[in-house]
């Protein structure tokens, strides 16, 4: 009897332990043209999309999911960054070197700063309100002093620098030179570039997961994302994706990452704790920018064809008790021989 109590448990527990825990639903949201980058503002649940094709940044209420306001900025704009504690959204704009700054509480556009050229992907550091600004075109980054909004110094680093991340725990800003295959890793007290990490052809987005003090790079041309290690800079493994992976974001309260594969319209889910893809969910055609809200754990991935935002809602699923309890009664069935015979 004891033992066949122990077959029913270890049944019972396989029986749960191979369903999924967690599954993903996706729903749409028309926004302008061509959306381009993706950020969020978590404390109000705010999201913000920029438009490239027609000069403008959506803006998301995240509790209803509709857009309640699209913002003129003009000039091609493609990266967008949220400072939370100051509710002030950055949008660079890579047809002239500014980024324009917007009010997060009116929704307009209180100033304009010049920068670089072909400014694109920016960072901020919400704990010395700091923002930074890839120039595309002069293969540098430019410091914003957010107090004032007004540059503090100019950063060179490698050939068409894309994006730029940070982490507020050390201070360290990770920027991709995707023309150089290259990350510049910068220091924000001196604001200046302490190493430089190869990474082979093509690095796009980074993300960096504060809590675990890692960093995920994209490569466009080759199909996976590059882990490194913040500790010493150093790629500590590659994950394989989808096609040309571009954004990519990660939930420090999950420890998954998120990755907009815009070569087969699909997002790829990384296991921060194995490094190795949990799920791929379909999101369109051509996906790009993406982020994640570490709050609701919600994805929203801007979708460049024909102008959508996938949200993607993680869902635990209501009925995996029951569905453990069939399965366990279904393998009882199969094992009944084996189990008589013990």
């Amino acid at each position: 009897m004891r033992n066949n109590l122990g077959y029913i448990t270890i049944i019972l527990i396989i029986s749960i332990s191979t369903l999924s825990a967690f599954s993903f639903e996706t729903s749409q949201i028309k926004v302008g043209s061509n959306p381009w980058a993706v950020s969020i503002n978590p404390t109000r649940n705010i999201i913000y999309v920029t438009n490239s094709g027609n000069d403008t940044v959506s803006v998301i209420d995240g509790k209803t999911n509709a857009v309640i306001k699209n913002i003129t900025v003009g000039e091609n704009p493609t990266g967008v960054a949220v400072n939370q504690k100051t509710n002030t959204v950055y949008v660079s704009k890579f047809s002239s070197p500014t980024v324009s700054v917007i009010n997060g509480t009116t929704n307009t556009v209180t100033e304009n700063i010049t920068v670089g050229k072909q400014p694109n992907g920016i960072g901020i550091d919400e704990t010395t309100n700091k923002i930074y600004v890839t120039n595309m075109g002069s293969s540098s980054v430019s410091v914003i002093d957010g107090k004032t909004n007004s540059v503090l110094t100019t950063i060179s680093v490698g050939a068409r620098p894309t994006a730029v991340s940070v982490n507020p725990s050390t201070g360290i800003a990770y920027v991709t030179n995707s023309g150089a295959g290259t990350i510049s890793v910068i220091n924000e007290t001196t604001d200046t570039v302490i190493t430089t990490i190869s990474t082979g052809s093509g690095p796009t987005g980074v993300t960096v997961n504060p809590k675990t003090d890692t960093i995920y790079i994209s490569s466009s041309k080759t199909p996976q994302v590059f882990v490194i290690n913040g500790n010493t800079n150093t790629v500590s493994a590659n994950v394989t994706v989808g096609a040309y992976p571009d954004g990519v974001s990660a939930n420090p309260n999950t420890n998954r990452i998120y990755v907009a594969n815009s070569g087969d319209g699909t997002v790829s889910v990384i296991d921060g704790a194995t490094n190795t893809v949990s799920q791929t969910i379909q999101a369109g055609t051509h996906v790009y920018g993406i982020v994640v809200n570490p709050s609701t754990g919600t994805v929203y991935a801007g979708n460049d064809s024909p102008g959508i935002v996938y949200v993607i809602s993680e869902m635990e699923p209501q009925s995996s008790i029951w569905d453990g309890i069939i399965q366990f009664f279904s393998n009882l069935f199969n094992f009944k021989k084996i189990v008589m015979n013990f």
